[in-house]
């Protein structure tokens, strides 16, 4: 049986759906949902805690609780088949949304110490430093952080980098398929900064990842960090155990 305070989420949805609480109309207050269902206003709290991180509500102090969305924003899944991936989230989700850039820098600077010892090259080696928000049907739902060796690819067009697929133009530059990726996926909250980037609150739920990239020949030639938020991502893992 589902937990109390998931029924009574599921309640408040349907009621959004059917717009018994029109989008911009204040749902009852956490007193009158708890004496409904005979609940304590802590399991009305969880409930609409989880809708207020789907985007369907905004809590607004001293005020309530409003609609904000009939529906929930879709949830893409990365690593859809379960296995390593090294496509790059623009071709792992092609065909399903459009994706385009909104580049906020991309300058070029010494590789130092931590980027140097990943890419195995001298800490003076100068790299691509690239920030990106990435944006699904025109909505910010990532910001990227990528660093590529100038001695790999030299120039990236920023156009590459608002409008195209990065790994497919690194492909095409380097005359090499995409070899493999190393990923470390962790759990954080969006600071100020980074909300601010995707116009969402603070301290919303994010999925953070780590990640090396390299080409057939072993070459690292993308060390990332991607910001993704937590509401939308999910990611899949998959182990085949008898060959």
């Amino acid at each position: 049986m589902k937990p109390v305070y998931i029924l009574i989420r599921d309640t408040l949805k349907r009621d959004i759906q059917n717009q018994k609480y029109p989008v911009g109309s204040l749902i009852p207050s956490e007193r009158e949902l708890a004496e409904t269902y005979q609940v304590t206003r802590a399991t009305v709290q969880k409930a609409i805690a989880q809708m207020e991180q789907e985007g369907l509500v905004k809590k607004v102090i001293g005020k309530g609780t409003y609609v904000n969305r009939t529906f929930a924003p879709p949830v893409y899944l990365l690593n859809p088949d379960g296995e390593s991936s090294a496509l790059g989230v623009t071709k792992e989700l092609s065909g399903k949304v459009t994706i385009t850039s909104r580049l906020i820098y991309h300058v070029q600077q010494p590789a130092g110490d931590y980027l140097a010892n990943q890419f195995g090259v001298p800490a003076t080696e100068p790299v691509h430093a690239i920030r990106r928000v990435r944006l699904f049907d025109g909505a910010p739902v990532l910001v990227e952080d990528s660093y590529i060796p100038l001695a790999i690819v030299d120039a990236i067009d920023d156009d590459v980098l608002q409008n195209h697929s990065l790994y497919a133009f690194i492909e095409e530059k380097c005359q090499q398929k995409i070899g493999g990726t190393d990923s470390l996926v962790s759990a954080s909250l969006f600071d100020e900064a980074m909300a601010k980037l995707l116009d969402i609150p603070v301290n919303s739920p994010m999925l953070h990842i780590k990640e090396s990239t390299w080409l057939e020949d072993g070459t690292v030639f993308n060390y990332s960090w991607s910001y993704n938020r937590g509401d939308l991502f999910r990611m899949r893992s998959r182990k085949n155990l008898i060959p």
